[in-house]
């Protein structure tokens, strides 16, 4: 996937919390930012079909059926907010084929189709990361983390799950124009397997990983 984005500009990011993670589950809250980086966050008053219930799931979110029920908002209405606010963008979701089930959900229920797509955040991430052979193993791990801290709230809420996605965004962004033109001299080179080898064989690749580059 080729997107340019500016450092004016943001890519956009979105996150659903769910009822339970089952064939009947649907969304009970959605956020999503633009690319200015400005946030929205709606809780979803269920379709009258829409009967699952996980207490786990609930657990995890924070959010209840009383609470979507009273304070959640139509469907048509979010369905045509969503669209006026995200209309020809790709969406980035790093729980993308979750994510499009319960966007899917949403729209049908709402008798819309969606004016934006989805896609893959590790997709966008990966191009701007130094090729595998230059970077420790646990980079992106890593960045996940300093991206976790940097974000207040908690996790499995859906407002605080994409401010987590714009900071991860923005950890990657920063990392990589120091590594743009990779040094060979830092090129990470993996253990030679040596269950197999011969004696020789074991010499011949030891000598080659000690190679000075």
């Amino acid at each position: 996937m080729s997107i340019d984005f500016t450092h004016s500009t943001l890519p956009c990011f979105l996150d659903f919390e769910a009822s339970s993670l089952t064939r009947g589950s649907y969304p009970v809250q959605v956020a999503w930012s633009d690319g200015a980086g400005h946030l929205e966050c709606w809780l979803i008053r269920p379709a009258p079909e829409w009967t699952d219930w996980c207490d786990q799931a609930e657990e995890m979110h924070g959010i209840s059926r009383d609470m979507i029920e009273e304070r959640g908002c139509d469907i048509t209405w979010l369905c045509r907010r969503m669209n006026r606010a995200l209309a020809g963008k790709v969406v980035f979701t790093d729980g993308v084929h979750l994510d499009r089930f319960w966007l899917q959900r949403l729209f049908v229920a709402g008798s819309f189709m969606p004016r934006f797509r989805l896609g893959d955040v590790f997709k966008l991430l990966e191009p701007r990361l130094p090729p595998p052979e230059y970077r420790a193993p646990d980079l992106l791990q890593g960045l996940m983390a300093q991206a976790r801290r940097d974000t207040p709230g908690f996790a499995h809420q859906a407002d605080s799950d994409v401010r987590y996605l714009l900071n991860l965004w923005r950890r990657v962004r920063n990392h990589h124009p120091a590594v743009s033109c990779p040094d060979p001299r830092r090129r990470v080179i993996p253990a030679a397997p040596t269950e197999g080898f011969s004696a020789h064989q074991q010499a011949v690749s030891s000598s080659l990983a000690d190679e000075p580059r």
